[in-house]
């Protein structure tokens, strides 16, 4: 009897386990929204989709469009071999570089845009890294202080 309650409650608990553990497997892990039109890898806009981006949001004049083509097309190719590279394997240095390309980059994009342009840009970037969280050049997330060096 002792062999018959031990198996019954083995078989009990087998038997309550797996309809936990097949759901546990069916569940998917939630997709990573992208913004529609990012289909570059790791979601990032190819140069004619950050100027269709920003033609739609800021109405960017066709002399515009020209001038931000041209300063998104500076400097591809080292970025793209960064970016190849992986984040994990990039060294201080090339953090740097790409940090001092990017600021570069924005103040061009700057230099472009109206004032108002410029102000309703900034906003929709700080909206936009708030929703997505995502790193900023050089590894650090929106708000994060960086270890100070010792």
């Amino acid at each position: 009897m002792k062999h018959f309650t031990i198996t019954l409650s083995i078989a009990a608990t087998a038997l309550l386990t797996l309809p936990t553990l097949s759901l546990a497997a069916d569940e998917k892990k939630p997709e990573r929204k992208r913004p529609a039109g990012a289909g570059s890898p790791g979601g990032r806009f190819t140069p004619e989709e950050r100027i269709k981006r920003m033609t739609e949001t800021l109405g960017l004049s066709q002399e515009q469009q020209d001038k931000l083509k041209t300063i998104f097309g500076k400097g591809s190719d080292d970025m793209k071999a960064l970016r190849e590279k992986g984040r994990d394997n990039l060294t201080e240095e090339d953090k740097a570089k790409m940090k001092e390309y990017f600021t570069k980059q924005m103040e061009e994009v700057n230099a472009v845009l109206t004032p108002e342009q410029r102000e309703k840009w900034k906003t929709e970037m700080e909206k936009r890294r708030s929703e997505g969280g995502g790193r900023r050049p050089g590894g650090d997330k929106p708000g994060e202080k960086k270890p100070e060096a010792k």
